[in-house]
């Protein structure tokens, strides 16, 4: 993060900003070189392995959300973090031993649930970090750009140290990267610390029956309350068009832009970059965390994408690269700011677990038809429809977004523009 966006932030903040950059670029490290490294160039996965192992990425990402999120509030966001990184040493340095595709998907499907359990209480972690809630969109907001910026520099390192040495030398540098994260988050101090609800599943009588009765509860309450299944719904409009991208994108920049997979990794730098500046845009303030504005971010994300795969320009690609990526890095944060201010005391966890699953399961949902699509109207013609989405939800949303919004601001002026300074 810049110095301006840490600016003001207390210790524990900015420890907890360390950890995550360092945690989080290990982690890309280690996916886009080591795994994907591992199992294509030298387990030799076509197209058939990959798609499992993706399959297996979204179903163990998932179970780790919805554990994450109930350990979360059975303690505390800190201690599953750092629990979490504790048993990420041992899962990604097994990698190196994995000596075919089945034990590689084997040994990754652990550290990918591992790795959701840690999403879920890294999300969850702010607003133990903070007790009002402009400082808490703030940190939200530096915490995703640590994150970003690791997408950045994480795989550049991990390449790096893949040429020098050897792809297994890749989940070395994620070890050590947990084991650094662990340093640092032993440092911070919440200030809401532990759970800050008494959970009611009948767990004294039966732990497994009451662990899954804790869930339920969990994902009823994000399903159930209004703010936080919206957040869910504005969300489901990008995390799709996610998913049609992870299917298609490097047949367009195949087929379309008649590019080899460099340009991919180019061009997915330049989209990191934007989602970082989008992230430091919204730490210092730029707009405010309302229902309106996170439509409109959507809105505008819907464009960029399109901007993204309207053309068979690199340049133009590039163009819209930062177009889309930096109203993408505001909001985010936006959105997991308005489900962790809706989410009832003791939930916070297994909310945010919940909006994780959401996020995974819907960008799944794509690859069931998305080639059959592409057939018939081709890969540029679906992603561009993928960008319609959002802007096209705009007239059908906004009533229900403005009415939310006048619920938590009864005596803002309903006119005043959504995209404003958050201190004007």
């Amino acid at each position: 993060m810049t110095t301006a966006a840490l600016t003001g932030l207390d210790r524990s903040t900015r420890l907890a900003v360390a950890a995550r950059f360092v945690t989080n670029a290990g982690a890309e490290a280690a996916f886009f070189v080591g795994m994907w490294g591992k199992a294509a160039f030298e387990f030799d996965a076509g197209p058939g392995p990959l798609a499992v192992m993706t399959a297996l990425i979204a179903l163990a990402s998932v179970v780790g959300n919805i554990a994450g999120g109930l350990l979360v509030d059975r303690t505390d966001a800190r201690r599953v973090l750092i629990a979490t990184e504790i048993a990420l040493v041992p899962s990604v340095l097994s990698l190196i031993l994995a000596n075919d595709l089945t034990s590689l998907f084997a040994i990754g499907t652990v550290s990918w649930l591992l790795h959701g359990v840690e999403e879920t209480a890294a999300t969850s972690l702010p607003q133990a970090l903070v007790d009002d809630d402009d400082a808490l969109m703030r940190v939200n907001a530096v915490l995703e750009g640590a994150g970003w910026l690791a997408f950045v520099i994480g795989p550049a390192a991990g390449a790096l140290l893949a040429g020098a040495v050897s792809v297994s030398s890749v989940f070395v540098l994620d070890a050590a990267t947990s084991v650094v994260a662990i340093g640092l988050l032993a440092g911070v101090t919440l200030v809401r610390p532990g759970p800050t609800a008494q959970l009611d599943g009948g767990q004294d009588d039966d732990p497994a029956t009451g662990t899954f009765a804790e869930t339920l509860q969990g994902l009823r309450v994000a399903y159930r309350t209004p703010r936080i299944r919206l957040v869910m719904v504005i969300g489901s409009l990008i995390w799709f068009a996610f998913g049609a991208f992870i299917a298609l994108e490097p047949l367009y920049f195949r087929d379309v832009l008649q590019t080899g997979p460099d340009a991919i990794g180019y061009v997915n730098s330049v989209f990191g970059a934007g989602m970082f500046v989008g992230s430091v845009l919204l730490a210092r303030g730029v707009v405010r965390a309302r229902f309106r504005t996170a439509l409109l971010l959507s809105m505008l994300t819907g464009f960029g994408s399109i901007i993204y795969v309207g053309s068979s320009s690199i340049t133009i690609v590039l163009v819209g690269a930062v177009a889309w990526s930096i109203p993408l890095g505001m909001l985010l944060p936006v959105l997991r700011t308005l489900a962790q201010q809706a989410s009832p005391a003791g939930f916070t966890g297994r909310v945010m677990g919940a909006i994780a699953m959401q996020q995974n399961l819907t960008s799944v949902l794509p690859a069931a038809v998305t080639p059959t699509l592409a057939g018939a109207f081709g890969v540029q013609g679906v992603l561009i429809a993928g960008g319609m989405v959002p802007i096209l939800a705009v007239p059908l949303l906004w009533h229900r977004i403005t009415a939310h919004d006048r619920e938590t601001e009864p005596t803002a002026d309903s006119g005043d523009p959504t995209l404003e300074p958050a201190q004007a």
